[in-house]
């Protein structure tokens, strides 16, 4: 073999692996049936001394589902709140931090709900079928990104002429660096013991930087359909202001009802901000 084919083979093989990249990624055919997961909704503050709590429980649910919950963290009247959360801590009624929505269920009758309570209710919605899935095709094209999100439908499950079902997208942000209040720190059998009051430099993970739909969501009648009753929508997003290694895309439908304990999240995925995520 001589030595230009040597180069030319050396070269497919290592750079051959563009599949990697987001944009060579491809949307598989729309399976008949979808996995559940779960959208938590948690609200929190940096000024909120027992929230580093809330963080926790969510942490642990994350890692102890496989992926199949994902969280949000919604701040409110700190740095990191943004209108979006002051929306969503006005719409449902949150009173309590920390607290959170775990799919937007309702927990005798209230949405927003103690993060004692959130497994048993995760673990319920997780069981349960689900008539629609996503997937997600994210691409970085310098200080902009822009996000494809494929929803889709089992028709045996799902009347599309009865209710209202939307499409909402957040951008969320790990590792942010802020000083966070803590009520512990005097408290020798808590694990926030010592760590002074306020933490320096607390690590804030899946914090809601933008809502890129509508605040409830896009209705579904908005996205362009497709013949294999797929609905595809676009939406770029700049991320000049972010730490783009750290960024992420959560899309879910959600049901709107006609009060909020009436609302759902009927299914949600997750993907990098350059990355891909097929339905499962």
């Amino acid at each position: 073999m001589n030595q230009y084919l040597k180069i030319l083979l050396f070269g497919i093989l290592v750079f051959g692996g563009c599949e990697d990249e987001p944009d060579s990624f491809e949307v598989s055919k729309v399976p008949s049936t979808f996995t559940k997961k779960v959208l938590i909704e948690e609200f929190t503050g940096t000024w909120c001394g027992y929230c580093p709590y809330g963080a926790s429980a969510l942490q642990s649910l994350i890692d102890e589902n496989e992926g199949n919950i994902i969280g949000v963290g919604v701040h409110y009247q700190d740095p990191l709140a943004i209108n979006q959360g002051n929306f969503l801590d006005s719409l449902y009624i949150n009173e309590t931090f920390p607290s959170g929505m775990v799919d937007r269920v309702p927990y005798q009758d209230d949405v927003t709900i103690g993060s004692w309570i959130w497994n048993n209710i995760a673990q319920s919605q997780l069981s349960a079928s689900t008539f629609c899935g996503l997937a997600l095709k994210s691409v970085v094209n310098g200080n902009s990104a822009t996000t494809e999100v494929h929803v889709a439908f089992n028709d045996s499950l799902f009347d599309g002429s009865i209710s209202d079902y939307r499409l909402t997208v957040y951008l969320i942000e790990d590792g942010l660096l802020f000083d966070q209040r803590n009520y512990d720190n005097s408290v020798t059998d808590s694990p926030y013991f010592g760590l002074g009051d306020p933490i320096a430099n607390y690590e804030h993970n899946y914090v809601l930087r933008e809502a890129l739909s509508d605040p409830l969501g896009d209705q579904l009648s908005t996205l362009v359909l497709t013949s294999e009753n797929e609905r595809i929508k676009s939406y770029e997003v700049d991320i000049s202001s972010y730490n783009k290694n750290k960024l992420s895309i959560v899309a879910f439908v959600n049901y709107v009802g006609l009060s909020s304990i009436e609302h759902e999240v009927m299914n949600v995925q997750k993907c990098d901000i350059d990355g891909f995520q097929d339905w499962d």
